[in-house]
């Protein structure tokens, strides 16, 4: 029987969030709150029931999902003090995971991985996430301060000690700052997505490729240890963030506004073409499922390669990480992955398995 729930929030989170019941059902949506009156009546359908927006009111049946990441503390305060909501039966969208997070506990009930174990355990009190609980830092956004560029209108901070400029479409400081929160979390030391930048050894001359660049936080934090940094980014809006970001170091630092991938054309371009210009040193992939194709339009490059460090992510699809391993040890290089393991979350390939975050390949 579906679990009947109370959505708070009626923005493009909400879409989102019903989008995913729609497709793995599990719950029915009974009312949805909203704090603003000019969306109070919008009506929605949901797996072809309506429900209408409304005030938040006090109504102790349900528990409530609060359809905002931004906004979640907030909200959750309100609940608690305006209303006296049991701070138990607030949750946060990953909440909706709930049936997917029994199969994944269920799957791996007799792993001997102790990174597993760990997960397992701790999804026994948790809902499921990306990271699973592996990391333990505490990352507020108070700890980042936040800028508006008068000339372009975008928000930037600073990363390293440079300035680092973020997209159109994060459009307050609460977003810029809980944006910037989830990269460090992603990016800690004990996260399964971490590069583990601290690993690397720059040398001055390295020529880097930093495909799916988005923010540019990866090639900020080692451009004035390497040569050259090619970012290839084809989101518009980020590549808009890159140019106010990489503006001081114009003189090491080229922007294609393309995808990576196997051909070369007005919309991609490939590892072995920007090779033939420069010869590449680092590679880091991390372009949505979309690293097999680039990995395949380097193939002569890593083949040839005589110093060469590949960093490519292996959670977007199930079979990457074996694959990728096996490729570059075949062309003799040294690998080794990530921490632990990390759960995808991404709508379009939900499945209850747990996946190796990044691969690191070196040829020395």
């Amino acid at each position: 029987m579906d679990e009947r729930i109370i959505l708070f929030g009626a923005g493009w989170k909400k879409d989102k969030l019903i989008e995913f019941i729609e497709k793995y059902g599990g719950f029915e949506i009974v009312e949805i709150w909203d704090n603003s009156s000019s969306r109070w009546g919008e009506k929605t359908t949901v797996r072809g029931y309506e429900v209408a927006a409304t005030a938040p009111h006090d109504l102790q049946n349900y528990n409530i999902v609060i359809a905002s990441d931004v906004y979640f503390g907030e909200i959750k305060k309100q609940l608690i003090e305006e209303f006296g909501i049991e701070e138990g039966r607030i949750k946060s969208g990953n909440y909706l995971f709930k049936n997917i997070k029994e199969e994944i506990i269920s799957n791996y009930k007799d792993s001997c991985d102790e990174s597993i174990i760990g997960i397992c355990r701790y999804l026994q009190n948790h809902d499921l996430d990306m990271l699973c609980g592996q990391v333990r830092r505490e990352y507020k956004r108070e700890m980042f301060e936040i800028f508006r560029d008068e000339n372009n209108g975008l928000f930037y901070s600073f990363w390293m000690g440079k300035k680092i400029y973020l997209a159109s479409a994060i459009n307050s400081e609460q977003s810029a700052r809980q944006y910037l929160c989830a990269l460090c979390r992603e990016q800690d030391e004990d996260s399964p997505h971490s590069y583990h930048l601290g690993q690397l050894d720059l040398n001055g001359q390295d020529v880097v490729i930093d495909a799916g660049a988005a923010e540019g936080f990866f090639a900020l934090q080692i451009v004035d240890k390497v040569g050259k940094v090619y970012l290839v980014e084809g989101e518009e809006q980020w590549v808009k963030a890159l140019r106010c970001t990489f503006e001081p170091f114009g003189d090491k630092v080229v922007i294609i506004p393309k995808w990576l991938g196997r051909q070369n054309n007005g919309e991609m371009v490939s590892i072995d073409q920007i090779n033939k210009e420069n010869e590449v040193t680092l590679v880091k992939l991390d372009i949505e499922g979309a690293e097999e194709d680039a990995i395949a339009g380097g193939e002569e490059t890593f083949a040839s390669a005589k110093n060469m460090k590949v960093i490519t992510c292996t959670y977007h699809k199930s079979e990457d990480a074996g694959k990728f391993e096996k490729y570059f040890k075949e062309k003799g290089y040294k690998t080794a992955f990530s921490k632990g393991y990390l759960f995808v979350d991404g709508l379009e390939f939900l499945k209850p398995e747990l996946r190796k975050g990044v691969l690191t390949a070196i040829k020395d």
